[in-house]
């Protein structure tokens, strides 16, 4: 089984963001993912992971830059982000996640520039 999600759609839904993944997934799988509750950065694909669990697996959710201005959005607005599947999977640490990773990447040469410079500029953080 492929461990990656690949998110490239969102939709807003009263006050939720659901991220739409490409990749098409076995339902009974879908039962079995569960928030692994963090979240990392990949800078060289310039994308957000979020981790799920998949029976003490780690499933990679990759929250790519073109999904990122409504990340922005729900973050700032205090959304609740869940995962579309055959049940949705609700993110239930990504406004603390996000936190994190945006008080510590901006001027953060760790993340590489182009990390850096990319998420200071769609989260308008410095």
């Amino acid at each position: 089984m492929n461990h990656v999600l690949t998110i490239t759609e969102t939709k807003q839904e009263k006050n939720e963001l659901i991220l739409i993944p490409i990749e098409e997934w076995p339902e009974e799988e879908w039962h079995k993912l569960s928030d692994g509750m963090r979240m990392l950065a990949d800078s060289d694909a310039l994308t957000f992971v979020y981790v799920l669990d998949l029976d003490g697996e780690f499933v990679q959710l990759r929250l790519p830059k073109q999904t990122w201005p409504s990340l922005k959005t729900a973050y700032e607005q205090g959304w609740e982000v869940l995962v579309q599947g055959p049940p949705l999977v609700k993110l239930g640490q990504f406004h603390q996640e996000m936190e994190y990773l945006l008080s510590n990447i901006p001027g953060n040469g760790n993340y590489g520039s182009d990390m850096v410079e990319t998420v200071e500029k769609v989260f308008q953080v410095s």
